[in-house]
């Protein structure tokens, strides 16, 4: 299975760099403390308005969105999966690595986001808290996901090795009985 990175660190910030770069203008002093937080703290210096850093906000968002909707059909797959003791753990198997392959962008997302809320909490922006609480919203939403991806296929192959391991019992538990049987039988002759 080929490693695809759906995000990568600073990807956001980057195209909305890019973005705002056409339309430079002055800096304000409620847009130099942000610089503290920030890994490039020079390219941050372009961000002087609202504007900018919803541009930000907004590449965040639907790089977010994007890590959502795959995770979600990772979800839906694990969860119409099989678990019965005749079942191949494969299938389960294939979901959490899909899901690994995208712990990297996650990751990475998680640390653009947190850095993205840091700087937008050190600026004079007055709305700045319906862009922080949608970000939030993401990130809990991409970790709830995360924890059911996780918990439904232990889950079901733990119900595959479990009902595996009842059925060899019963196998040797009727072996057993045959055996005991037979003797039986064998010894009365």
């Amino acid at each position: 299975m080929k490693k695809e990175l759906i995000y990568i660190k600073h990807q956001a910030f980057n195209t909305a760099y890019i973005e705002i770069v056409k339309n430079s203008s002055n800096s304000d002093d409620g847009f130099v403390r942000p610089m503290k937080y920030h890994h490039a703290p020079e390219k941050l210096k372009k961000f002087t308005s609202y504007v900018q850093y919803f541009h930000w906000s907004n590449e965040l968002y639907v790089a977010s969105s994007k890590l959502i909707t795959i995770l979600r059909e990772i979800y839906d797959k694990a969860e119409i999966a099989k678990s019965a003791w005749y079942n191949s753990r494969d299938g389960l198997h294939t979901r959490l690595s899909e899901y690994k392959q995208f712990k990297i962008s996650l990751s990475d997302l998680y640390d653009d986001i947190s850095e993205f809320q840091n700087c937008m909490l050190a600026t004079d922006i007055s709305e700045k808290q319906a862009q922080i609480e949608a970000l939030s919203d993401q990130v809990r939403l991409l970790g709830t996901l995360e924890n059911k991806i996780i918990e439904t296929c232990n889950g079901k192959l733990h119900e595959i090795n479990s009902s595996r391991i009842t059925v060899t019992n019963l196998s040797i538990a009727l072996i057993a009985l045959f055996i005991s049987i037979l003797s039986v039988f064998c010894s009365g002759r």
